[in-house]
């Protein structure tokens, strides 16, 4: 028994490694470990060459309690898994009689013939532990050293290794453990600050071990990782509750939701229901995709009333500014937001006009600089951002801009 339990994740297979198929098992087995509370320190894949699985396999006995090997227990040639973990154990290879017959049976009852290369199945690592696979002609195995590591096969196939994961691999980690621990994990989503003053105001809490904290940079948005581990799911959830709220002193002002899936857009259309409220929306180098994100937020109750583009659609006449008003401006982008807002009879009104970052433009718009304007029937607000561009990174960073924006309107008291 163990208070705590190290593991890493092989998977193996060159068809994985040059990503012609995505692994999703070492996604799946990396979240059994995490509810079992195994501490997963290490992924690893690797493509279908003994001695580089062995290679991997002997590093991760040198570093991990448990290494998990996905794949590579089939018949054909390139299943060298077994091979690889007999040569890192020092345990030779033996043909398991009670695997053979197994395997024979499971043959007679499909009513097909076992060829010679399925032999090959039923070897397994000198003193090995069977683990039975009744969804699958390859069993499982797990191999114990010496200094009490263990090395545990599973099959790459996912409903077979996910049966073998439940019913015999997870109770086998557990009890190791000798405890029912937990791991639980909380993001916290923020938005308007970089990782760089993130790290900053709360470096020191990413110094700890249990909880932990780490971030995770996304296209103009950081997330924050909490994860603690404890016996049971309440008491790690209490460690996370308190680190949270220190978290949330230091930068409560950027933070606009713990659910695990929820975008901005997605906060921002809520608050948008919630209070009744419609937008209206023009857009010039975001190429409406603010329009798009807020649209598919909540799809079934779209909060716009409408939305325009300035390059790519007709515009309504009412948008045509005085000629010494230049839209690309405070006075211009604040004048086209409240004529957006009464062209869509909507209650706010939001005019994102900005630089293609190439030339100059008719307008004169000058490189890198965009205008955010919101009215709603009270006052008018602009904000000058001193970046432009028509790219994936700039809209995505402009769009986040406009819905932080907002979100702090309504999250004002």
């Amino acid at each position: 028994m163990s208070s705590s339990l190290s593991a890493e994740i092989v998977t193996t297979g060159t068809e994985i490694l040059l990503g012609e198929i995505v692994d999703t098992n070492a996604a799946w087995m990396a979240q059994q470990l995490r509810e079992a509370g195994v501490n997963l320190y290490y992924k690893t894949t690797v493509g279908d060459n003994e001695a580089r699985v062995r290679g991997v396999i002997e590093l991760g006995l040198s570093r991990s309690d448990a290494i998990i090997v996905s794949g590579g227990l089939g018949p054909t040639v390139d299943d060298i898994t077994r091979q690889a973990i007999a040569n890192a154990t020092g345990c030779p290879l033996e043909l398991h009689q009670g695997a053979l017959q197994t395997l024979q049976e499971r043959f007679a009852r499909f009513g097909v013939a076992m060829t010679d290369n399925n032999r090959q199945q039923a070897y397994i690592p000198r003193g090995a532990t069977i683990i039975e696979n009744p969804v699958g002609t390859a069993p499982g195995f797990i191999v114990e050293t010496e200094q009490g590591r263990a090395v545990i096969a599973v099959p790459g196939v996912p409903r077979e290794m996910k049966h073998l994961m439940t019913e015999s691999v997870l109770p086998y980690l557990r009890a190791r453990l000798g405890h029912a621990a937990i791991i639980r994990r909380r993001v916290l989503h923020t938005i308007g600050i970089g990782e760089s003053s993130i790290d900053d105001q709360i470096g020191d809490l990413m110094t700890a071990a249990n909880p932990s904290v780490g971030l995770a940079a996304h296209t103009a948005q950081v997330d924050i990782r909490i994860t603690a581990r404890a016996a049971n799911a309440a008491e790690a959830e209490a460690l996370i509750d308190q680190l949270e709220e220190t978290v949330r002193q230091r930068l409560g002002p950027y933070i606009f939701s713990t659910e695990a899936e929820e975008t901005i857009e997605l906060v921002v259309a809520r608050m948008l229901r919630a209070r009744g409220a419609t937008l209206a929306l023009l857009e010039s180098n975001t190429s409406g995709q603010i329009a798009t994100r807020l649209a598919s937020a909540l799809a079934e109750q779209n909060p716009l009333a409408a939305a325009w583009s300035w390059d790519t659609e007709e515009l309504p006449s009412a948008f045509t500014l005085p000629a010494a008003v230049e839209p690309f401006s405070a006075d211009g982008v604040g004048m086209l937001a409240e004529r957006v807002r009464d062209a869509g009879r909507a209650t706010l009104g939001v005019a994102v006009m900005g630089s293609s970052g190439e030339d100059e433009g008719i307008y004169g718009q000058r490189r890198g600089e965009t205008w955010i304007a919101i009215a709603d029937a009270h006052q008018v607000t602009t904000h000058r951002y001193g970046f432009g561009g028509r790219d994936e990174y700039s809209q995505v960073r402009l769009g986040n801009q406009v819905l932080m924006l907002l979100w702090r309107m309504f999250e004002q008291p």
